[in-house]
């Protein structure tokens, strides 16, 4: 939702500035999900706001549950007909969304299925935080709970690619007068868009980085991740020791374990090695999850082949994480997102 924008239609209108007030409680407070339920607001003005654009910058397309976990995955479609996929799950006691930054991403990375569609265009930060938007509404109308507490750009996209909208879209989030998510609850995951880290650490000081490495073997590294071309393994250790000294915040290193290529002890050692060399190497924390079948005919990793990776990585003095796949039933869990052109249900 443009605010902005909606601030500037009820004054032109001649409409008191209490109406705003009024406005903002009936989206951002009561989850209203078109102007009709804003049933405080006077019939002409909300005729008007219907004429100036609706309350977000997408129409929904198909919602689907997960029969196994608390996760829901929503196709969207936007003004110009173009789809994305954004998740709401609850890994613990809250609920956190998932946003896309990017229709589709360029970087191709070989474990993605988005990275399979290719690049379609960046979001604008109203596209990216609707999506919140959307799930609150979703919340209070399924009486699911009150508030979304989390939001991670770990949906479609390189966020980094699009960094300008994203910044905006974080501040807005933030907004005490809007949803009000506190940026410590917000994190931006990277596949390695190093030169933007520095920047990063200056705008948004207390947003939560989150780097996807999936390994610490530069050749094996580049043809997972083809961006690692640009930003090697020396480039990225460099931007995030700058990184770390800067902001003197955790950073997570996202590990994504596919059985056979990159849990071996090769890798564990080169893994655990990279790692210690850092100055502030306490500092970061590594994530595994088990890779889902996303493309192609890639077999989903077990459990017990994280757990064993894990195990062999805090031999090193690694602090480890094990993260729980969700949603894989509805193509909802990490690397599964493709908006395909799906028909409604």
């Amino acid at each position: 939702m443009d605010f902005e924008k909606v601030k500037d239609t009820v004054k032109s209108a001649g409409f008191p500035a209490y109406r705003i007030a009024q406005i903002r409680a009936a989206v951002f407070r009561a989850g209203a999900r078109d102007w009709d339920c804003a049933a405080a607001l006077p019939a002409a003005l909300r005729a008007l706001l219907k004429e100036s654009g609706d309350i977000l910058s997408f129409r929904p397309v198909l919602i689907q549950a997960s029969k196994k976990d608390p996760v829901y995955k929503a196709l969207l479609q936007l003004k110009d007909g173009l789809r994305i996929e954004t998740v709401l799950m609850r890994p613990g006691r809250t609920w956190s969304a998932c946003v896309s930054s990017q229709a589709g991403c360029p970087l191709g990375c070989a474990f993605c299925a988005t990275g399979k569609m290719g690049f379609k265009r960046n979001l604008t930060a109203e596209e990216i935080s609707d999506q919140v938007l959307f799930w609150y509404q979703f919340l209070l109308k399924e009486k699911l709970g009150e508030r979304v507490s989390n939001v991670v750009f770990m949906g479609m996209g390189e966020p980094l690619l699009n960094y300008n909208e994203v910044v905006k879209a974080v501040h807005i989030l933030s907004n005490p007068d809007f949803l009000g998510i506190g940026q410590r609850h917000i994190s931006v995951s990277t596949a390695g868009v190093a030169d933007k880290f520095a920047k990063l650490a200056a705008d948004l000081p207390q947003v939560n980085l989150a780097l996807s490495l999936h390994n610490a073997d530069d050749e094996e590294r580049g043809r997972l991740m083809p961006v690692n071309k640009k930003f090697n393994l020396a480039a990225l250790k460099d931007a995030l020791e700058d990184y770390l000294k800067r902001s003197g915040r955790e950073v997570f290193l996202e590990y994504t374990v596919i059985d056979g290529v990159n849990n071996l002890p090769g890798h564990v050692r080169k893994l655990g090695k990279w790692i210690n060399e850092f100055r502030d190497h306490y500092l970061l924390h590594v994530n595994l999850i088990a890779c889902n079948p996303a493309v192609g005919k890639a077999v989903a990793t077990g459990q017990e082949a994280v757990k064993k990776f894990a195990a062999a990585l805090r031999g090193f003095n690694v602090r480890v994480s094990l993260r729980k796949s969700l949603g894989g039933d509805i193509a909802a869990a990490c690397g599964q997102l493709a908006s395909k052109n799906r028909r409604r249900k």
